[in-house]
């Protein structure tokens, strides 16, 4: 398998599969390896009619469909990088980034190849661009994470070598195009003859309808973000669907509380649960597998493991000394082929995430951590939402993961603001069914969870909490109400 060129193992794909089906769109319709082939050239013809040539970018402001993937192949075939964006966001946030990396097409739903142009074979290299993939920036304005075909490359190769995927083998995309977990949605099952089920996505944002599009579709291996997984188990009924297909469920994104992920390994004994952790600037750097059997004493979310074999990661103390002791926490680094050499547009010696240890190049993830016992990596939430009151360090992840113990709870999200020169913490939590929780019943559970200290000054009960276009938890929204 070459783990250097994205879209070389696709170009075999379609001369070894053309009859075998590569896509089923939202409707039900599919397309072949063979008509994937075909209309990736097309559009490749297309743009290189519009001038698109090796090394430029194409934007893609288009929903999932069988032609957006289309679209990103006919891009790469002409050496050119895809950039994604969430077709339904504000069309200024589009066009900023349009304009970030200076795209010398924007394909959209009017873009509509008709085969006339034959376009010339290029030579794609393992440092050409692939694709961006814009983030949230600290500015309030997106940045791109520009990734290379050996970047991404090596990260499928990587999934293929720890999926196992077999040629008769259904992947769900569930997450958005724009979003980094549909990399191994797309290019896992093209690699190797598979078949990508694009979600609908009202099917997508309705757990109950999930389990028996599964099942409807032949879902072998599903991937999506913890809360969806969570909503799945609550809502969804899993023992009333035939989800016998379903061999591996990953998920990432965010920290899976242990109330839902136990009720999850109960629901699927013989499925392969794999948390994957990563940001997009890395892909997936460290992965970890959920045993059969989720001790009846563990109170804490499960670890996000050990690097994978394609990158290294480590714990380093704000020195830049390597951390080994158990227990101490500490930033969350990788290096390697799969991370990527800058964000777009900036230079990668001013880039502060970007940190030289010993001559080598690390990307600081944000991210903390520490050694579990196993010599697993235990997620300790992000220095960004660490908030310091009553002179002690609170990070807001831990008061999550102590408010998702109550057993009324089915998922919680908390923040801070500062009011009149003090921090006030504020939650917000989601009820498990018709269950009902009063902030005095909230108080003293917290009480007995959490330092006093910990615990939030403001707390809300809301039937849903709300969601980014990603589907994670939408802070900024909370902030809000």
């Amino acid at each position: 398998m070459d783990d250097s060129s994205l879209i070389a193992p696709v170009l075999v794909a379609f001369r070894e599969h053309a009859s075998r089906t590569a896509v089923i769109d939202r409707s039900g319709r599919t397309a072949t390896y063979g008509e994937l082939d075909r209309r990736s050239l097309e559009f490749a013809g297309l743009f290189a009619a519009n001038g698109v040539r090796a090394g430029d970018r194409v934007g893609v402001p288009m929903a999932k469909s069988i032609d957006t993937i289309a679209a990103f192949i006919g891009a790469m075939r002409l050496g050119a990088g895809f950039v994604p964006v969430d077709h339904s966001a504000p069309s200024v946030r589009n066009e900023h980034i349009f304009d970030d990396c200076s795209v010398a097409l924007r394909c959209d739903e009017s873009c509509q190849p008709d085969g006339s142009s034959d376009p010339d074979a290029v030579t794609v290299g393992p440092d050409d661009l692939a694709y961006i993939l814009y983030t949230s920036g600290s500015t309030g304005m997106p940045k791109g994470v520009p990734l290379t075909h050996r970047n991404a490359a090596s990260f499928v190769s990587w999934c293929v070598r720890t999926l196992r995927p077999e040629a008769d083998d259904v992947f769900s995309s569930h997450a958005s195009f724009h979003f980094d977990l549909s990399v191994l949605d797309l290019w896992v099952p093209l690699w190797t003859g598979g078949t990508i089920a694009l979600v609908p996505e009202d099917v997508g944002q309705d757990p109950r309808r999930l389990p028996g599009f599964i099942a409807e579709r032949g879902i072998t291996n599903w991937y999506s973000v913890p809360s969806i997984l969570g909503l799945m188990v609550e809502f969804g009924a899993l023992d009333q669907h035939d989800l016998g297909r379903l061999r591996t469920v990953c998920f990432a994104g965010e920290v899976f509380p242990l109330p839902p992920l136990r009720r999850l390994r109960e629901a699927l004994p013989d499925v392969r649960l794999l948390n994957l952790y990563g940001p997009t600037e890395t892909n997936v750097c460290t992965w970890y597998e959920v045993p059969e059997r989720i001790e009846s004493g563990r109170t804490d979310p499960m670890p996000i493991g050990s690097a994978c074999d394609h990158c290294t990661v480590g714990l380093f103390d704000d020195a830049n000394r390597p951390v080994v002791a158990r227990g101490e926490v500490a930033r969350i680094l990788a290096r390697g082929a799969p991370v990527m050499d800058g964000y777009w547009g900036r230079d990668p010696e001013e880039t502060p995430s970007l940190v030289m240890i010993d001559g080598e190049r690390w990307y600081d993830t944000g991210d903390l951590g520490a050694w579990d016992d196993a010599g697993m990596i235990l997620f300790r939430g992000r220095r960004d939402r660490m908030v310091k009151r009553h002179g002690y360090r609170i990070e807001l992840g831990e008061i999550e993961a102590g408010l998702d113990r109550h057993a009324d709870i089915q998922e919680a999200a908390v923040w801070a603001t500062e009011q009149a020169g003090r921090v006030v913490i504020h939650a917000a939590v989601v009820p498990q069914g018709d269950a009902e929780l009063g902030v005095i019943q909230l108080k003293l559970h917290c009480a007995s969870a959490l330092p006093a200290w910990m615990s939030p000054d403001r707390f809300q009960v809301l039937p849903v909490l709300p969601r980014t276009s990603t589907g994670k938890i939408d802070y900024v929204g909370l902030k809000a109400l």
